[in-house]
């Protein structure tokens, strides 16, 4: 359905505005595991904040080029649905620079306990997108052998559930502390969830890409 020969520029653009997501991703785990490191202080990581931004800003620039290159000879559909997959994945990088700048703003950290699990949580979710990245590939040149089987969207989905595993354990682990405050439970578990969003939005792409499978099955 998209030959990757014919199509190769916007093959290029796309691949090239996932990279740009997942330097910001990449960015993130940076942060994150500066914030979860022993005697953690605020003013290290605003540095490192830049870099998550800065990062999320040039992915922000190459998803306009690559919207900019769908004009050509593609179908209203495969149009919509490739500007839909990008703006999705853009909202990842977004969710990155979230997490860092708020954690900044708000001078939080996890409580110690969590540091660990915090960490699972990242280098899960970005396995995930690696996954992300090879099935947007394939839908250039090999759409028929991802519509015949499309077990690498499975395996972004048990990912996700990993994620939502050590995410229910964390909401548990957090609200049985007695040495916090309601509202210090309250701020962790919402950094958490930020952090836990970028997971379920890969899945959500993953979807996407099935859904957009279907549709062109003849």
């Amino acid at each position: 359905m998209l030959n990757k020969n014919k199509n190769n520029d916007i093959h290029g653009l796309i691949m090239d505005q996932l990279a740009d997501v997942e330097n910001t991703l990449v960015a993130l785990e940076g942060f994150i595991a500066a914030a979860t490191a022993e005697g953690a202080t605020v003013e290290p990581l605003r540095a490192l904040c830049k870099t998550v931004r800065e990062k999320e800003h040039i992915a922000d620039v190459s998803l306009r080029t690559m919207i900019e290159g769908l004009d050509g000879p593609f179908l209203p559909s495969t149009r919509s649905d490739l500007i839909s997959i990008a703006t999705s994945c853009d909202k990842i990088a977004n969710k990155c620079e979230d997490v860092a700048k708020l954690m900044v703003y708000q001078r939080f950290f996890f409580p110690a306990d969590c540091n660990a699990s915090i960490l699972e949580i990242v280098d899960i979710t970005k396995k995930q997108f690696e996954l992300l990245k090879s099935a947007v590939s394939q839908l250039f040149g090999k759409f028929n052998t991802l519509l015949k089987n499309h077990a690498i969207l499975d395996d972004i989905r048990g990912l996700e559930s990993q994620v939502d595993s050590v995410e229910e354990t964390v909401y548990q682990q957090i609200f049985d502390m007695e040495s916090l405050a309601l509202s210090q439970k309250l701020q962790a578990v919402s950094f958490l969830d930020i952090i836990c969003d970028i997971s379920d939005i890969i899945e959500n792409i993953a979807d996407q890409i099935q859904i957009m499978l279907i549709n062109r099955v003849v």
